[in-house]
């Protein structure tokens, strides 16, 4: 799937979470970020970052772009869960 069909498939149906992957066909992660930035639809959309880039300015770009959580490859799925339980229970008020 390419990131244009992710967003088509997200702004038909608006999530409560949103897990994207940084390394995407067509437009990269940080670009499909800022589409979902820019909508109102999805501008209150908590998104986790899931990519194999793990290098520290990596994730400090991540973070700063306004991904909420910033998870590497290979997933610890303890960690997934826990991103995603905080994003759903500390909704951020910008």
């Amino acid at each position: 799937m390419t990131a244009e069909e992710g967003l088509k498939l997200i702004f038909a149906n608006v999530p409560d979470v949103i897990l994207l992957d940084i390394n995407l066909l067509g437009m990269d992660g940080y670009e499909a970020l800022k589409c979902l930035q820019a909508d109102p639809r999805t501008a209150h959309v908590p998104v986790l970052a899931i990519t194999a880039r793990a290098m520290p300015e990596e994730i400090e770009r991540g973070l700063e772009a306004g991904f909420r959580h910033y998870l590497t490859k290979p997933l610890n799925l303890l960690g997934l869960f826990e991103a995603i339980f905080d994003v759903l229970n500390n909704p951020r008020s910008d």
